[in-house]
């Protein structure tokens, strides 16, 4: 596999984010980050062109380039298609040989394409350099357009794939997505949203939202209780768009958890999005224990 210039990208429900690193001699340097909004209900092309667009931006003149992509699943990360279907987003990537049509748009050769599951790199990154260093049993949750889970037990990361778990009167992604704070705001405040941002910009919008971080710190923490009851944690790490607002959620979390006699540690990732790309890089390289310069 040869490259000179490795992008770590971590593709959302309603963005792309994508990292550039070079080897900086025994080590690998992030050198720089860059995110665009995407919305995964656009059409193929669209979608396509906007990945693109960016790959080509960071790749410059470069044409030997490491791709490594964190992406949710269902997906055949071995070879690039996009099996999602029942989450409301890339609806019309579905069936798509992604490794191809990122090739044929790109100077990427094909077999230099990866695609890792997005929450293991998630828990991966926070494990070597963030929240979990030092953890054995890790649960991992990222909190966005949709629900992400994953677990570290000893040596071994997997994708929990928790979101569609039951869950109270559903699933669990029903409860802990995007989506349940825009049918709140509809029912409850009358507004129509597309994300949980929109209840932070402003001190009347936050009051008038209170009831609905209440609610939701409350699903989180019986969701957390489940599982940390079956293998006992030693800490839970939390990440995604959501909880850029954690402070109106956290506190609450805490205290509903300590009332379900659950009273391990739970942390926001300080790393935010580089968290997945320390661990798609990680993933990539095939190594756990890649250096990196951050």
């Amino acid at each position: 596999m040869t490259y000179n210039k490795i992008l770590a990208g971590d593709i959302g429900g309603s963005h792309i984010s994508v990292a550039s690193f070079k080897k900086s001699g025994q080590a690998t340097e992030l050198i720089e980050i860059k995110r665009i909004p995407v919305d995964s209900k656009e059409s193929k092309d669209n979608i396509l062109a906007s990945w693109n667009r960016l790959f080509k931006e960071l790749a410059g003149s470069d044409n030997e380039i490491l791709l490594g992509l964190a992406m949710p699943a269902p997906f055949d990360y071995e070879n690039g298609i996009c099996w999602i279907k029942d989450q409301g987003k890339f609806l019309n990537l579905y069936g798509l040989d992604l490794k191809r049509e990122i090739s044929e748009s790109n100077p990427i050769k094909k077999d230099n394409i990866k695609f890792v599951n997005d929450a293991e790199a998630f828990l991966l990154g926070e494990s070597t350099y963030g929240e979990g260093k030092g953890c054995e049993k890790l649960m991992g949750i990222t909190l966005g357009s949709g629900l992400g889970t994953s677990f570290k037990i000893y040596d071994s990361f997997k994708d929990a794939a928790l979101w569609s778990a039951p869950f109270k009167e559903g699933i669990a992604e029903d409860y802990l997505g995007t989506a349940w704070f825009v049918n709140w705001a509809k029912t409850n405040m009358n507004i129509k949203i597309s994300g949980v941002k929109e209840l932070t910009k402003d001190l009347k919008i936050i009051d008038k939202s209170r009831p609905a971080f209440r609610e939701f710190s409350s699903n989180l923490a019986d969701f957390i209780s489940i599982y940390d009851q079956k293998y006992d944690f030693d800490k839970i790490i939390l990440g995604g768009n959501i909880t850029k607002a954690s402070f109106l959620f956290y506190k609450d979390l805490l205290e509903a958890l300590k009332k379900n006699g659950c009273q391990k540690p739970v942390c926001i990732s300080k790393l935010g999005e580089k968290s997945a790309f320390y661990g798609v890089l990680a993933s990539i390289m095939e190594t756990k224990k890649t250096s990196f310069q951050h």
